[in-house]
């Protein structure tokens, strides 16, 4: 018999007993999840699938600033960690018994098919990521996206309060234009910055190019279809976390055992019941030596988000009044 792994029944006698009640919470879980994903969905000529700050034909095109919280978005804030958990300690816990690597993967699929109707969207960002082995302090920016063509624009909150970033796929020569604040903007105004070049990489573990959550599901989806494996992986899901008041299901994939075809030891997605996206990411180093707990590589959270807002050209250029970009 294969080693019992973290969060998983030890005994074949164990997962017989449990065996039919898991099934039953597995389906009931299933059927929340895809029907609150159902409800939500946008239909075509329903008034309901803009949000409710889109703007309508004669309004204002602009999308206007909102200060963020920069309260910190950290491990804390979410739920305990699910495989440091027994099945008699984690009540909200499903062990899934029929393919569970399968499922995560359906699920992501899912996700990306309704990221398909999604042309943009607005939401407070966070981050922190691991870089030359040390985390960073935690990031909050405003964060614009459109996906056609793929365009973003960020500006800060915390760390360098003021800071904005834009980036066009296609225009601007495929430059980042950049701010900084204080004395460094006095003297560089406004920066064209190659994305993956030393300045607009620094502090980052990925370039703009791959931010925001379309970017997130295909690359969650390409590993998840290379390496889960129910042989080799710990597939466990929870459908009853909270992010705030936000319902979600939380999917933790593990390899206990290091290889090099694996990125990550341990990876936790969090899927919005109502949008039907994933808002958090957190993705963890293996442990460094018996008893130590993983190391944080990467956290992304994508809070307050809101759909198809109608976002525009000038929600992305630098000579937008309400930006400070100031002189080129």
């Amino acid at each position: 018999m294969r080693q019992a792994r973290s969060g998983a029944l030890t005994g074949a006698g164990a997962r017989r007993v449990l065996a039919g009640s898991l099934v039953k919470r597995t389906a009931a879980s299933s059927l929340i999840l895809a029907m609150a994903m159902a409800a939500d969905a946008p239909k075509e000529g329903d008034a309901n699938s803009r949000t409710a700050d889109a703007p309508t034909a004669g309004s204002e095109r602009r999308i206007a600033l909102k200060d963020a919280s920069a309260a910190p978005i950290g491990p804390a804030a979410a739920s305990p960690d699910l495989s440091s958990k027994g099945p008699a300690k984690a009540d909200a816990l499903t062990l899934v018994t029929a393919s569970p690597s399968a499922r995560a993967v359906r699920v992501m699929l899912e996700c990306r098919e309704r990221f398909a109707s999604v042309k943009d969207y607005t939401c407070t960002f966070y981050k922190r990521e691991r870089v030359d082995d040390v985390l960073t302090p935690m990031h909050v920016m405003t964060m614009k996206m459109r996906n056609d063509p793929y365009s973003i624009y960020f500006r800060f909150h915390q760390p360098n309060k003021g800071r904005e970033a834009i980036y066009v796929q296609g225009r601007n020569n495929n430059r980042v234009l950049a701010h900084d604040v204080g004395f460094t903007k006095l003297l560089a105004g406004t920066m064209k910055l190659d994305p993956l070049g030393a300045r607009a990489m620094e502090n980052c573990r990925h370039p703009i190019t791959k931010a925001g959550i379309g970017k997130l599901i295909e690359t969650v989806l390409d590993r998840w279809q290379a390496e889960l494996d129910d042989e080799e992986s710990v597939v466990m899901f929870d459908s009853k976390i909270r992010l705030g008041s936000a319902p979600c299901l939380l999917i933790e994939a593990i390899h206990p055992e290091k290889k090099p075809e694996f990125m990550y030891h341990k990876v936790r997605l969090f899927i919005h019941a109502e949008l039907g996206l994933p808002v958090r990411y957190e993705a963890y180093d293996w442990p460094a030596g018996p008893g130590d707990a993983p190391e944080m590589l990467e956290e992304y959270v994508y809070d307050g988000v809101k759909l198809n807002v109608g976002l525009h050209d000038d929600d992305f250029d630098a000579t937008n009044q309400l930006y400070s970009f100031g002189r080129f």
